[in-house]
């Protein structure tokens, strides 16, 4: 799936579950995605972050690259 780049600026809203689905479904290993994304949601890391800086969250503590 790739990436929706006009979502890049947008917050990334812990609330919606979809918005972890959305996420997770961009990396091959979406479970563990979908985990750290639960994790830093409830830990308020990723409140306030934009798509694109929860991706290179991902990148800098996963080392996932950040989708195309």
């Amino acid at each position: 799936m790739a990436r929706d780049k006009a979502r890049d600026d947008k917050f990334f809203n812990c609330q919606q579950e979809h918005e972890d689905h959305y996420v997770s479904s961009l990396y091959s290993d979406n479970i563990i995605v979908s985990m750290f994304l639960q994790r830093k949601c409830k830990s308020n890391e990723i409140k306030y972050s934009t798509h694109k800086e929860v991706y290179e969250l991902i990148e800098g503590k996963l080392g996932f690259p950040i989708p195309n």
